[in-house]
């Protein structure tokens, strides 16, 4: 027990150190906070983190708009990081980093032990599922189909999966400790109403899989128990008491929540129709040639594992109904959910658990069959061990030197520079369009944005509105300029808008299954777009003709008493019409930090401007 403690404190230090050594050792002339926003995924979640740590429920980073309702957080995916950022500033990105790498080598070690893997065998098989992100990445196996969805079983992405299938696996753990005609103890039952409802506030798509897995394996755990009815009460009743206990903070979020928030992140209601829809597709990416081959292949290593009788019967039965619980699970959440969002994570999850559990099953099928030369397959073992320690480090160093040369990244630096140098109070109102640079100026403690991309903000989408309009205004840009923001764009296979993707996020996403408020209103080539989109897509935008004749006629019509004042504005000089843009030179002074960004900042600031450099060209 001491030396697999000790293993798996040697292997997290040395993937930790790894990838850190080569994230903090380069660009030392680059901030923390730049350098964790480029290098770290999902940054978007960054601001949410920020805003728990601060126990900011509905920010707005507008003084005057207060009174709004809560962002819906999805709280237990970003508390620890919250807790972390509240002790260690950014630094606790990087620290908690390293117990969540401990805590995956330790649930994983501690399930394959379950089966009776042997140490050598155990820490691969560890190893071999931790740096999958990294061979996928590394030998650009994402190019094949299927395989980018694997990513999602786990890597390091912020919280998903870093910290939402940190949950499923503890799920898992406590489920493999159990032997079969063993009733359920008090603490396992009340871990597991505590785990669901951790679930449910932060990646509702694992429970939906977790609560199936749990309903066919307690069955098959206390099959031949002669356990009475009032037993299996009890049992429902501890898990749904502490699954209400652990979701209040979840319910409050949502009760008080902002609507058009819920809208713009992707909240769908079920109908009929919809259900339909999305169960046709699911059942028939379940009845694929594929699908079935992968069912039948999978199946029969089971079967030859059971009769062998070699590996742990509970642990391999519970691995065989996680697989099917895979697509059976969602099928039942579509059957009774009335709302869903981003549904492609359903889609995402079934072939990462279905490639996990055939990765377990041939791995074993293959330790049965060279079992008389187990000390040979030691050594392979080892081999492949260091070969994945050794990929792993490349793929940090390939990754780090394709940064060093990440012109936006430099830039962004010498803007914050800047921004410091010219000492703009923290309570400065600020004008950007960029949402990194929203991100970085909110972790840096900047409290006055004149505008958020949507999915930072609690504010309702007429508020977003008429922000955009007040700033097009002050901007002094006119109809055409706000014609050509809301447009629709084809982009590669799918219609997305970049300005309005991250101002209202999903609010005009576009498929077989949705369109805004169920219309049709869009052009041919729009409609043939949206024909062809999977249900799946909730990532392709395009707004309705109605819908794009409102927003022009209230950009029209829009009066406010209110004009923006900000005390620094930042330009992406590539993507924010800089050329259109008029700005009283009388009020402000001008300079370009680079070719990237250029900057008009009060001479209430600075009195006296420092020479000036505007050339739109470069």
């Amino acid at each position: 027990m001491k030396n697999d403690t000790k293993n798996i404190y040697i292997l997290t230090t040395f993937l930790f150190l790894t990838k850190w050594f080569f994230v903090l050792n380069s660009n030392f002339e680059i901030d923390l906070i730049t350098k964790i926003i480029f290098y770290l995924d999902d940054r978007q979640y960054f601001t949410l983190i920020y805003n728990l740590a601060t126990l900011n429920f509905n920010p707005t980073y507008n003084p005057e708009l207060t009174d709004t309702k809560y962002i819906p957080l999805p709280i237990y995916s970003i508390l620890f990081h919250s807790l972390f950022f509240k002790l260690f500033n950014i630094y606790g990105f990087i620290i908690i980093e390293f117990f969540i790498i401990l805590s995956f080598c330790f649930i994983f070690f501690k399930i394959f032990a379950s089966l009776g893997l042997g140490r050598i065998e155990n820490i691969f098989l560890v190893l071999f599922i931790f740096c999958l992100p990294n061979i996928i990445d590394y030998f650009h196996l994402f190019k094949i189909p299927y395989v980018s969805s694997i990513k999602d079983l786990y890597n390091l992405r912020i919280p998903r999966p870093a910290i939402t299938n940190l949950y499923l696996f503890l799920f898992f753990y406590i489920l493999v400790t159990k032997n079969k005609k063993i009733k359920f103890k008090y603490l396992d039952l009340t871990l597991i109403g505590i785990i669901f409802g951790l679930m449910w506030g932060s990646y509702y798509y694992n429970l939906a899989i977790s609560g199936i897995t749990f309903l066919i394996y307690y069955f098959y755990i206390i099959h031949g128990s002669n356990q009475k009815i009032v037993n299996y009460l009890r049992d429902a009743s501890i898990i749904f008491v502490f699954f209400i206990i652990f979701s209040i903070p979840v319910i409050l979020f949502l009760i008080n929540s902002e609507p058009d928030y819920l809208v713009r992140v992707g909240l769908i209601e079920l109908t009929f129709l919809k259900k339909k829809i999305l169960l046709n597709h699911f059942i028939d990416k379940i009845f694929t040639l594929e699908f079935i081959l992968i069912f039948i292949c999978i199946t029969s290593l089971y079967i030859f594992l059971k009769y062998k009788s070699i590996f742990r019967l509970e642990s391999l039965s519970l691995l065989f109904i996680i697989f099917l619980s895979s697509f059976i699970g969602p099928i039942i959440f579509i059957v009774i959910s009335p709302t869903i969002s981003e549904i492609y994570n359903f889609s995402n999850m079934i072939v990462a658990l279905t490639f996990l559990i055939f990765v377990i099953f041939l791995y074993l099928t293959l330790l049965t069959i060279l079992k008389k030369n187990i000390k040979i397959v030691q050594h392979i073992l080892k081999a492949f061990i260091v070969f994945l320690l050794l990929i792993h480090a490349l793929h940090y160093f390939t990754l780090n030197k394709n940064n060093l040369l990440d012109v936006k990244k430099i830039h962004t630096k010498e803007l914050m520079n800047t921004i410091k140098k010219l000492n703009i109070n923290k309570e400065a109102s600020i004008l950007v369009f960029d949402d990194d640079i929203q991100i970085n100026l909110i972790l840096n403690g900047y409290k006055n944005l004149n505008f958020v991309t949507g999915v930072h903000s609690s504010l309702s989408d007429a508020q977003l509105e008429s922000q955009i309009i007040n700033i097009f205004r002050f901007l002094e840009l006119n109809k055409n300029d706000f014609m050509n923001f809301i447009k629709n764009k084809k982009e590669g296979w799918r219609y997305y808008n970049d300005k309005i993707g991250k101002t209202f996020y999903m609010k005009y996403q576009a498929n077989k299954l949705i369109t805004y408020n169920g219309s049709f209103d869009f052009s041919e080539d729009e409609m043939k777009a949206i024909s062809k989109s999977s249900p799946l897509n909730s990532q392709q935008v395009i707004i309705p003709a109605f819908e794009t004749k409102r927003l022009i006629e209230k950009f029209i019509n829009f009066k406010t008493s209110k004009m923006i004042k900000p005390d620094l504005v930042i330009l992406m000089l590539k993507f924010d019409n800089v050329k259109n843009i008029t700005i009283d030179e009388k009020l402000y002074c001008i300079k370009k930090i680079n070719n990237t960004f250029m900057i008009y900042f009060s001479k209430s600031l600075v009195p006296t401007c420092p020479s000036q450099l505007i050339d739109f060209t470069k």
